[in-house]
């Protein structure tokens, strides 16, 4: 998770995500608790964030610059960053996954891919404070925000980053929400407060349908032209948490952090029943995996068990239930024995 440089080996490396998160040695824990309270705009305001560094301003912040997930998982609180960076449109023009129900017409676009963040546009906006998503163990670990950027952008306005790295969905969430409370947002709104029981009963529904298809097995991974990268359940957070409600999501192996990578002559390495691709517009469509024999041959492309996953979850409750959903409607649908 986190840039997508130019050059193809570089920018594959940030769009699988990885601002440095390879072979973190201890997780992280979340440090939420001295936040001080935002019931008004008025009066200092800090928030302490998951690398254990504190945000410290005079007045809550107004003016909010965000990573295009976290500004979507913030949205849905009523927060509205002023700027977003990270993939909002496609080149066709339409919304990218990542953007969820931002308004993409009532933002500033800092940047529109991971490489892409133009620090006039950012200082022009005079932001109070900068938000995005921590990949891993390290405090340079985050979504667009380099080694190199990451200091520059610090120099203009606080960050503030919140991990997803080897945490579950619900942890997530619950930091973002805090996070949202804290900028003023409202976490107890009719809409947010049916979204947290349409959330719980997904999850459930979807426990109910890995007990009754026990015996499943999952495959989650992303393709492009030179290979299949086969995701780490425990490095991501959705991934995770569907292996705690019993879903049974093959692992893949090696030392890297999120993936590990094969070529297409490898396909069949790791057999399943359903298998789940990533539908960020980098990656590549199925319809183009055809062009691979060996993707041909797996037994659950023959069978027709394929569904969508996408790298990036969504980080509130609003977002991730359709989400959860769709993913228990595929695993109802699912025979067990393509693999017998």
């Amino acid at each position: 998770m986190s840039v997508f440089q130019g050059a193809a080996g570089l920018s594959r490396r940030g769009f699988l995500i990885g601002a440095g998160g390879v072979a973190a040695a201890a997780a992280l824990t979340a440090c939420g608790s001295g936040d001080k309270p935002a019931a008004g705009a008025s009066g200092p305001w800090e928030f302490t964030d998951d690398r254990g560094q504190k945000a410290a301003r005079d007045q809550r912040p107004a003016r909010v610059v965000a990573y295009v997930s976290s500004a979507a998982a913030l949205w849905d609180y009523g927060v509205r960053p002023a700027g977003v960076f990270g993939p909002q449109k496609t080149a066709s023009g339409g919304k990218e996954l990542q953007a969820g129900n931002i308004d993409l017409g009532a933002v500033t676009s800092i940047g529109n891919a991971w490489d892409d963040f133009s620090m006039e546009k950012f200082a022009a906006l005079k932001p109070d404070l900068v938000i995005t998503g921590l990949t891993g163990t390290k405090p340079t670990d985050m979504w667009v925000l380099t080694d190199d950027l990451g200091p520059k952008v610090q120099q203009v306005a606080p960050v503030v980053a919140l991990s997803e790295y080897k945490v579950t969905l619900p942890k997530v969430i619950e930091r973002y929400a805090q996070l949202a409370v804290a900028l003023g947002g409202d976490a107890n709104s009719d809409s947010m407060k049916k979204a947290k029981a349409d959330f719980d009963q997904a999850s459930e529904d979807l426990r109910a349908a890995a007990k009754e298809k026990a015996g499943l097995k999952v495959l989650v991974l992303y393709g492009d032209k030179d290979g299949l990268y086969i995701a780490k359940p425990e490095f991501f957070a959705d991934l995770a948490y569907y292996r705690e409600l019993g879903l049974d999501i093959v692992s893949g192996g090696g030392s890297e952090d999120y993936w590990e990578q094969l070529s297409w002559e490898q396909a069949a390495k790791y057999p399943a029943d359903l298998i789940l691709t990533d539908t960020r517009t980098y990656a590549l469509p199925r319809a183009q995996m055809t062009q691979f024999p060996t993707w041909n041959q797996l037994p659950a492309v023959k069978a027709g068990q394929l569904g969508d996953w996408s790298a990036e979850p969504r980080f509130n409750h609003l977002l991730a239930t359709p989400v959860i959903q769709q993913l228990t409607a595929l695993v109802k649908g699912a025979r067990t024995d393509i693999t017998a």
